[in-house]
């Protein structure tokens, strides 16, 4: 396909959400991540609380990352027992003091269904065949295993949420407000498949680079 036929399909852009204001947030797996910077629909539906991976027709389909919120509750669902498992062991371990808080605001937002969190814009069988395959190679960082005891939408949530929850906090707002001193209680990140684009390189979105690196 070439560029022209790219931009033929999608009024003039290069792909979908070139034609809404949009940043680059880096990469999943060599696929582009976006943040809308407003609201979008027509191929795909999303708005500014949401982040994207594919830029729909021209490029990868969509893959909404619907619920930040959620998907960060489900990612600190994930880490917790292990958290408590190690606070266990020494009475005066910080987390044993919010520990009880932390399990009440992940009862509160993570409501525990994949078709919450996760909105796959035409895709064929195909392309999901390819995305998986590509998820539990050596192209990722931590890829998936498929010997798991999860599944792999949940390893795309946790993964998402826990990106969100260290690099895009902003868009879980409303439960990191909540959580005092969120970062000191975690050793190395667990999935860290996310490729964020340094900040003097050019990027194709529309909006810059999500990240300034202040």
């Amino acid at each position: 396909e070439t560029k022209k036929h790219r931009q033929a399909a999608t009024g003039g852009c290069m792909s979908f959400i070139d034609c809404f204001r949009h940043e680059m947030v880096g990469y999943f797996g060599g696929v582009p991540v976006y943040h809308p910077l407003q609201k979008i629909s027509g191929d795909f539906s999303c708005d500014e609380t949401q982040l994207v991976l594919g830029g729909g027709c021209g490029e990868h389909p969509a893959l909404i990352i619907k619920n930040p919120l959620a998907s960060v509750a489900w990612f600190l669902r994930s880490e917790i027992d292990e958290l408590a498992q190690i606070a266990a062991q020494d009475s005066e371990h910080p987390f044993n003091a919010v520990q009880g808080k932390w399990e009440y605001l992940v009862e509160k937002y993570d409501n525990k269904n994949h078709i919450e969190h996760l909105e796959f814009c035409e895709w064929s069988v195909a392309t999901y065949k390819y995305f998986f395959e590509r998820c539990t190679s050596l192209a990722m960082l931590n890829p998936f295993f498929e010997e798991s005891e999860q599944c792999f939408e949940s390893w795309l949530i946790m993964g998402f949420g826990e990106f969100i929850f260290f690099a895009m906090p902003e868009l879980a707002a409303e439960i990191m407000e909540q959580l005092e001193n969120p970062y000191d209680y975690f050793g190395p990140m667990r999935f860290n498949n996310i490729l964020i684009v340094p900040k003097n390189a050019p990027v194709y979105a529309n909006g810059g680079n999500a990240f300034t690196f202040l």
